[in-house]
């Protein structure tokens, strides 16, 4: 999951005219079909394909398209008739380990992949230059007067960090570099930039420790070596479509999980949790009635910027729009150090509210029936559901976390470790089966199935 770290998206559109999701009169109880040994399974599958290419399942390599011919094999299997879309995703790719030294004063070097990381479609370079700290950077007019052909030091801004990055190049920066907070030694992140067009310098991600050893002012500003050696090219992946065979295809409910990993580990909580929980919820719903269609979505390219959804949401006529009841994302419901989030993004149409605020009851109703305590989350549109929201369909979802750091509050309403992120493995090659919480897909699944079964109308009982 992109989530708040690492993406906010904004765009708009013109959505059609549409009737928000409401509670329908069916009460059967839901059946708890969807089992962890069930989600296992899938995730065990999983990780012997990460295992199998190279420890990832990254767009644009084989583990990827072993990811598609496993989730595609799997929903033919159950008898469903399985979509594959294309879509051009960019590919960044390394060719040797990215290089951060501090020349001056006190020489000092980091290590790639335990201190920093080139951030997806950073450009290639070798750069030595003084490092210069700026404020702010989201606008071109925080960059005033900055020293032309210094490194920018930057802090993450409450904007995508590529709009930083290009304002930083024309400043005159000769790289960028950024501190990411509620990061450590061994565990640095990789944000993407979102494509490689228009990006001319070295851009790296730092944990906290080395953004400080980088800060220094006045005349002892370090002096800094950046060396990255990468490619970034464009390939096509696909997303993985299915849907029910049942129910009015005029009234969809759709649900939607990345089947593709980061680049620098095998994805089991991200997205694959979401993965195995979709197709476990997909075999339950073969069995069953629905008065509605229910749609299974496996994207291509979130990591990279959300293409697959993005790509599939635009290309939605009027009338299909029209006929989405809501928009389900599952990204992430496995986190070892779980809150149970309910998305609660704030709508980009006003039109959609009213849906929005009925499937967050939904869900928080799903887990009050359990006895479980959950909390609205707006991750401003950064993860798959975005795209729905803004072509004007209701959205809804849930969400374990990630690189949050987990409250002393939270921490005894959900059990867990304050003053922990909830997944540090996020985006990290530890973040394998064992990273995976039994508990956590449990209640997440749960949630799921009841919530599914109001809005689509399902049989559970059948």
């Amino acid at each position: 999951m992109l989530g708040a770290v690492l993406l906010l998206w904004a765009c708009s559109s013109e959505p059609a005219a549409r009737t928000s999701p409401s509670t329908p009169a069916r009460t059967s109880e839901p059946v708890a079909a969807v089992t962890v040994d069930g989600m296992r399974a899938r995730l065990a599958e999983l990780q012997g394909i990460a295992v199998e290419h190279g420890g990832t399942r990254a767009v644009g390599t084989p583990g990827y398209e072993a990811s598609v011919e496993y989730v595609a094999g799997v929903l033919r299997d159950t008898g469903y008739e399985v979509d594959l879309l294309p879509v051009d995703v960019p590919v960044f790719e390394q060719s040797a380990p990215t290089v951060l030294e501090r020349v001056e004063p006190s020489p000092m070097t980091w290590t790639d992949g335990t201190d920093l990381r080139a951030m997806l479609f950073s450009s290639s370079g070798e750069v030595r230059a003084r490092v210069t700290a700026a404020e702010g950077g989201c606008e071109a007019s925080d960059l005033t007067g900055f020293p032309v052909g210094d490194v920018a030091l930057l802090a993450p801004g409450p904007c995508l960090r590529r709009e930083q990055v290009v304002n930083a190049q024309a400043a005159g920066a000769s790289a960028v570099v950024v501190p990411y907070p509620d990061t450590e030694e061994g565990r640095p992140l990789r944000p993407t930039l979102l494509y490689p067009d228009g990006i001319t310098v070295p851009v790296l991600a730092v944990t906290p420790d080395v953004g400080q050893a980088l800060g220094a002012d006045g005349v002892d500003r370090p002096t800094v070596r950046i060396r990255v050696s990468a490619t970034s090219t464009w390939t096509e992946a696909e997303s993985v479509l299915a849907e029910t065979p049942s129910g009015d295809p005029g009234s969809v409910v759709m649900l939607g999980a990345h089947l593709d990993s980061v680049m620098d580990g095998p994805g089991l909580n991200d997205d694959g949790s979401g993965v195995a929980l979709l197709l476990e919820t997909a075999r339950w719903l073969a069995t069953r009635q629905a008065d509605s269609s229910v749609r299974f979505a496996f994207w291509a390219g979130e990591e990279e910027g959300l293409y697959g959804s993005s790509a599939y949401a635009t290309s939605l006529s009027d009338e299909d729009r029209g006929a989405m009841l809501a928009y389900l994302n599952l990204d992430m419901v496995g986190s070892p150090n779980f809150v149970r989030y309910v998305l609660a993004d704030a709508p980009v149409d006003p039109a959609a509210a009213e849906g929005n605020a009925t499937i967050r009851r939904l869900f928080e109703e799903a887990f009050e029936a359990e006895g479980l305590a959950s909390e609205p989350e707006d991750t401003h549109g950064g993860a798959d559901h975005g795209p729905f929201a803004r072509v004007g369909i209701p959205i809804g979802g849930v969400y374990a976390g990630s690189a949050e750091v987990k409250t002393s509050e939270q921490a005894e309403t959900y059990g867990g470790v304050a003053g922990e992120v909830m997944d540090a493995c996020y985006h990290q090659p530890c973040d394998t089966l064992d990273n995976v919480s039994d508990t956590a897909l449990e209640q997440f699944a749960g949630a799921l199935v009841r919530v599914l079964t109001q809005l689509a109308g399902i049989d559970a009982a059948a």
